[in-house]
């Protein structure tokens, strides 16, 4: 989005209407401002000197410098920002001190605001778009910067520039752009929020490119796991052969039973494990065929939540591209994709969005995360959850893992535990249990019981729940993704 910089002659024009309405305003605070639609929720190098009859706005960004004069109040402070040095120096100088000119360099984009005070000090505003800066000296001293934006160790007032006829001819000049104080600072602010938004839409749209980077990196990684298990041998053909000659007592030779198939009339080499008996051995085939069709089950059932959320990303990215971009809109999405919140809920919505199970939200915002096989249960607790996320699964039953997500400093309310709780307990089918007992306590407390699947953990608390209808109507009407 381009920004309306002003070109020398027209930031002369413009700082003429500035001087009367700064000139003799007190600076009651210096601040950076909040800009809700920025997905940082702010712009960083932006300052604003609040008067008591109205903001004077400050960008010193590059390619979108400029002042701006806002009515009283029109900006808030961030709470997100972290301050930087010009800034904090700004505030603990200027604090409670009087504007007592504002003036230009001639021949330079520098506009230079005069401070009461003993001694005095200066702000010199460099708003040459490539390479802003801000400095703030004293105005008598021999080393006079007090701060600057660009981490000078000394600076010097730049000296004026008579510029040639010629010269002044080919600035631009837009009358009309400068022509009121109000009208240039709407335009400002327009120009910024559009800024924003965009910004944001963007980030979105990155977001959601990498979540279906990684489900397509995930869809081929499954196929390949289906295709290797549908390339086993028929293990559960080879049971059925020996389990009907094992009244033969047949006799394992190199390595293979030789047994007569009768429905195809020849006989078959049936591989076997000399350690094994025939009984032994007959079990294994059955147990084999058993986890090759369970594997390939996970993974169909995994493949569809993972080509449904392909299709639910798509089209938010298709509504994003053909509009969808007011901050309503935006927020929404943010909300569906887990990116509302804090940084710590972004870097977790990189890890949820290509997981395949259920995702909910509760009513304070958390996300709720839920497996709905081996395979989800295990990714979900051990390559999604962090350390501090709560962990839920139904004491003493083999089931669902649970987990709710949480961001830096941010505990769970009982109102999401019982949430949480209760999709814990319905995944893991338990509809008719009635009273349930659901144990919670932090991912770094569960552990992987080694070469099996399932999972030992400590120092947890107990839930007593039973299942309450209009909680999950709740959490599967408006939160499920």
């Amino acid at each position: 989005m381009r920004y309306p910089c002003l070109s020398f002659l027209e930031l002369q024009r413009f700082h003429l209407l500035l001087a009367p309405v700064l000139q003799g305003a007190r600076v009651d605070r210096v601040f950076v401002p909040e800009c809700v639609e920025h997905p940082q929720g702010f712009f960083k190098n932006e300052i604003v000197l609040e008067t008591r009859n109205g903001q004077f706005l400050i960008s010193l960004r590059s390619q979108a410098c400029g002042v701006a004069y806002l009515p009283p109040k029109t900006l808030r402070p961030t709470r997100n920002g972290t301050r930087s040095g010009f800034d904090l120096s700004l505030s603990k100088t200027l604090d409670g001190i009087r504007i007592e000119s504002v003036s230009m360099i001639e021949g330079e984009r520098v506009v230079v605001l005069g401070f009461s005070g003993d001694p005095s000090v200066q702000l010199f505003l460099n708003l040459q778009p490539s390479l802003p800066e801000g400095n703030l000296v004293f105005t008598d001293s021999s080393n006079p910067l007090i701060a600057s934006s660009r981490n000078r160790l000394e600076f010097s007032s730049p000296p004026p520039r008579r510029l040639s006829s010629e010269a002044m001819s080919k600035i631009p000049d837009r009358v009309e752009l400068v022509a009121s104080v109000a009208d240039f600072s709407a335009l400002w602010m327009r120009t910024r929020e559009t800024e924003a938004l965009s910004l944001r839409k963007q980030k979105i749209q990155s977001h959601l490119k990498q979540q279906l980077d990684s489900i397509e990196r995930k869809l081929h990684s499954l196929d390949q796991q289906e295709k290797q298990s549908q390339e086993e041998p028929d293990w559960n053909h080879f049971g059925m052969l020996l389990q009907t000659h094992l009244y033969t007592n047949p006799i394992l030779k190199n390595g293979h039973y030789s047994l007569l198939d009768y429905e195809k009339g020849m006989d078959i080499e049936v591989p076997g494990d000399a350690k094994l008996s025939p009984k032994q051995q007959l079990e294994k085939f059955f147990h084999l065929a058993k986890r090759s069709r369970k594997r390939i089950e996970e993974s169909q059932l995994r493949k569809s939540g993972l080509q449904e959320k392909r299709e639910s990303l798509m089209a938010t990215m298709a509504r994003l591209q053909n509009g969808g971009s007011s901050l309503d809109d935006l927020k929404k999405t943010e909300s569906t994709l887990g990116l509302s919140g804090d940084s710590t809920d972004r870097e977790s919505a990189k890890k949820i969005g290509s997981f395949s199970g259920k995702i909910y939200r509760s009513q304070e915002g958390l996300n709720i995360l839920s497996g709905r096989s081996k395979d989800e249960n295990l990714e979900l607790t051990f390559k999604v959850a962090r350390g501090n996320d709560l962990w839920l699964h139904v004491k003493g039953r083999p089931g669902s893992h649970t987990v709710i997500l949480l961001p830096h400093g941010r505990t769970a309310s009982l109102e999401t535990l019982l949430d949480a709780a209760n999709l814990c307990i319905l995944h893991s089918g338990g509809k008719d249990w009635g009273k349930t007992e659901v144990d919670y306590t932090q991912r770094k407390f569960v552990k992987k019981i080694k070469n099996q699947t399932e999972v030992s953990y400590s120092g947890n608390k107990t839930l007593v729940v039973t299942l309450d209808e209009h909680r999950l109507k709740r959490l599967y009407g408006g939160n499920e993704t």
